[in-house]
């Protein structure tokens, strides 16, 4: 896809969500994009059978903002960022938001480095380690919202989730409608544009994790 096709691709869809992308967010998302294809050659960052990263990666990550559940100025840690979503998109089209991405793969950590330095990312840090490593170096009670897309079983998450997160935190997990946990929070249910898949952002207070 071709920067005309991509920009006009994520603003239209996005706009559908409710959730504007100006201009300078769209070419950033572009180059971050461009980046993803060109390290995805070599590096496992993302499955090269799915063709529209569009709308399954970055719409995708859009959806808490389409919601109304981030109001854009949280510090936000995404556990087990992998090839960075949802953290980055939501970063780059709300740049207020104060970003950590916590990764124990070596070779992804190096993408996502050099995705925040390639858009001059202000705000934006990477983790790399276990989480209980990342812990021990100061980031326990830190944030005010943990989020996780297909990082690993939801309930292992969020209990991962918890000692990062400040009193009045909460965490956001992204996940099918059948790995949804009936337990604490609530279950938001949303469908993408073009997509039947039962998807759902599962979200859980910090206080009912305790």
């Amino acid at each position: 896809m071709n920067r005309t096709e991509f920009i006009d691709s994520v603003t239209i869809g996005a706009a559908t969500l409710n959730v504007p992308v100006g201009e300078g967010a769209a070419e950033k998302l572009f180059l971050y994009c461009r980046e993803l294809e060109r390290w995805n050659r070599r590096v496992n960052l993302v499955s090269r059978k799915q063709p529209d990263w569009v709308r399954v990666h970055f719409l995708d990550s859009l959806v808490p903002l389409s919601m109304g559940l981030l109001e854009g100025e949280e510090r936000l840690v995404d556990l087990g960022a992998g090839a960075g979503f949802p953290g980055l998109p939501l970063k780059i089209v709300r740049p207020s938001l104060t970003l950590v991405m916590v990764e124990s793969s070596g070779k992804k950590c190096a993408f996502l480095r050099h995705v925040v330095r390639t858009l001059n990312l202000s705000g934006a840090e990477v983790a790399e380690g276990r989480f209980d490593r990342v812990l021990e170096g100061g980031m326990a009670g830190s944030f005010d919202v943990a989020v996780s897309r297909a990082a690993a079983k939801p309930g292992a998450i969020l209990k991962a989730a918890a000692p990062f997160l400040a009193e009045e935190g909460r965490a956001m997990i992204f996940t099918s409608e059948s790995l949804a946990s009936r337990g604490p929070g609530t279950i938001h249910p949303y469908r993408l544009p073009g997509s039947d898949l039962p998807t759902v952002i599962w979200l859980v207070e910090a206080r009912d994790m305790r």
